[in-house]
């Protein structure tokens, strides 16, 4: 595929017609000086048939006519030499157009073949950090498609993903659930235990989750600590919740907050 397929290729489509135009003039010419020189020939003919004495005024004519016809003659055969060098012009300037996309569409190839071979190569190894909370079946099956097989979990009483590496699948089908669930379920556990997971997944196994999502009941508590660059929830390992009494947080307020971050850890931090 052309990278100059439009444009270009117009340009080529009117240099060529206007090269067919000038050849059809230059044939015209042609035509029309052999035309000349027929008739020249004939009134030459007459002219030696004519005799010199009752004839002189119609030679003198003949003369003339003759002259004129030769002017136009070689009016003719400038005009044909002019076209022949447009002629010759227009086809260089052709040239140079076709050699020019040819050089783009080189490029182009090149351009893609190194990108291919970029895709092709080896794609390096992520190094991730070490983990900081446990990642809870219900995170890392949070589709809908896994409606089913989470609340076979939670009959079973697992909780974390790691509880899984001693779940017989196949037994689930034995009993009754969709295999094609089932196959999306442990197939989900397989790419887990390989370090294939969404940024999701692994954004919260060092960072644990937002403030914003585990603290969207308190918004004044999630402004605060916004404004002191806090994100994530592992930032406040070291908190010192006695500055929200700056904040005309209340005691109670503090000490529920303080329940709802060692809940968290007592649950998923490793």
């Amino acid at each position: 595929m052309s990278l100059f397929g439009i444009k270009e290729k117009e340009k080529i489509v009117e240099l060529n017609i206007l090269i067919d135009n000038l050849q059809k003039e230059i044939v015209k010419s042609k035509n029309k000086e052999e035309e000349l020189f027929k008739t020249i020939q004939e009134k030459d003919i007459k002219i030696k048939s004519i005799s010199k004495s009752p004839h002189d005024r119609q030679f003198e004519k003949i003369t003339l006519e003759f002259d004129k016809v030769k002017k136009e003659n070689t009016s003719l055969k400038i005009s044909n030499e002019n076209f022949k060098l447009e002629n010759m012009e227009l086809i260089a300037k052709n040239h140079e157009v076709i050699e020019k996309i040819i050089e783009i569409e080189k490029m182009a190839d090149s351009l893609r073949e190194e990108n291919k071979n970029l895709k092709q190569s080896k794609k390096p190894e992520i190094i991730r950090e070490k983990p900081r909370y446990k990642v809870l079946i219900k995170d890392l099956y949070s589709a809908r498609k896994h409606d089913e097989f989470k609340k076979i979990c939670e009959n079973l009483s697992l909780v974390y993903v790691n509880e899984l590496e001693d779940l017989n699948f196949e037994k689930l089908i034995t009993d009754g659930i969709s295999k094609t669930k089932i196959n999306n379920a442990e197939n989900e556990y397989i790419k887990f235990k390989n370090g294939e997971f969404n940024s999701d997944i692994e954004e919260y196994l060092v960072h644990g989750h937002k403030v914003s999502k585990v603290f969207f009941r308190y918004r004044s508590f999630v402004s605060h600590l916004t404004d002191m660059g806090i994100e994530f929830i592992y930032q406040l390992e070291n908190f010192d919740f006695e500055v929200l009494k700056e904040d005309k947080f209340t005691p109670t307020q503090i000490e529920k907050l303080k329940e709802k971050i060692s809940e968290y850890n007592k649950l998923r931090k490793i």
